[in-house]
């Protein structure tokens, strides 16, 4: 009975702990931190992208190129690649710790390519200057 019972009062504390569930300042501010960054590419804006993304940052394409930080800010500053729009629909945020996890899917236009349909994952993590991107892979979505 004894072992029953730490195992379930463990049980409970670990779904508390790492049940996903997002805190609700935490939510705002990473889905504020996700509308800065769309602002940034589009615009583009290179300082902002600079306080967004992580030092780390694995950013993967559809077409499973995979940039890190440093690429991302040329691509987006040169010129090589005109963003016009996105739009994120069938947001869901998850919070585990200091990360966030947000899925959705997105329409993101581009003036070279015109109109994607991308399933996003985007990894947050709560740093000293506030939240920034981690990691983010995209897929096409079925036709």
């Amino acid at each position: 009975m004894k072992t029953w019972l730490i195992l379930t009062l463990s049980t409970l504390g670990t779904a508390t702990v790492f049940g996903g569930t997002p805190k609700p300042d935490a939510r705002k501010a990473v889905l504020a931190a996700e509308q800065a960054f769309i602002a940034a590419m589009i615009k583009p804006d290179k300082a902002g992208l600079e306080k967004l993304l992580a030092d780390d940052l694995l950013y993967v394409h559809s077409s499973s190129r995979a940039e890190t930080k440093a690429d991302v800010i040329q691509v987006v500053t040169s010129g090589s690649v005109l963003y016009e729009s996105f739009e994120f629909r069938d947001t869901t945020v998850r919070q585990f710790g200091d990360v966030v996890i947000t899925t959705q899917k997105a329409a993101i236009k581009t003036k070279q390519s015109g109109l994607a349909n991308l399933f996003v994952m985007q990894v947050w993590a709560k740093h000293k200057g506030g939240w920034q991107l981690v990691s983010r892979h995209a897929s096409k979505l079925p036709e």
